[in-house]
């Protein structure tokens, strides 16, 4: 298959913890022309990934990684204005308030929705953190 270079320059961080998931998700972001970071499986990794990688411009985010909550690594994305979206098999309930504008889908999602959703400007306003603590950041 040929990529398609409508995405050619965006690298996305893939959060999932589920094999198949996250293999056929990298497939389909690559073939849709952008690059993959990851797949990771874990919260500490994607957390590694992001200080790690300093070209990832967009991210994946399975809500819950082995039993914990990926909203750490979604304040941090945030924090660097990098936009993201959620997917999942559960609704988006009890979801921070912080995070109630940003895309939640139902896995699995075409990696082409993902990219689109993931150019939209709304995704990419950086979280202003100045006297707000994470914990408030991840209050429901």
């Amino acid at each position: 298959m040929n990529p398609d270079t409508t995405f050619p320059t965006l690298k996305v961080l893939v959060a999932e913890d589920d094999y198949l998931h996250a293999s056929s998700l990298a497939r389909s972001l690559e073939a849709a022309g952008a690059g993959v970071a990851g797949p990771v499986a874990t919260l500490a990794a994607a957390l590694r990934m992001l200080e790690r990688e300093a070209d990832i411009k967009a991210a994946v985010l399975d809500v819950e990684l082995h039993g914990e909550l990926v909203f750490p690594v979604a304040v941090l994305l945030r924090r660097k204005g990098i936009p993201f979206v959620f997917v999942s098999e559960q609704p988006a309930v009890g979801v921070p308030f912080s995070f109630q504008h940003v895309p939640w889908l139902p896995k699995p999602a075409p990696a082409v929705q993902l990219l689109r959703l993931l150019g939209q400007d709304q995704v990419f306003e950086p979280l202003s953190v100045v006297g707000v603590s994470e914990k408030d950041l991840l209050a429901a």
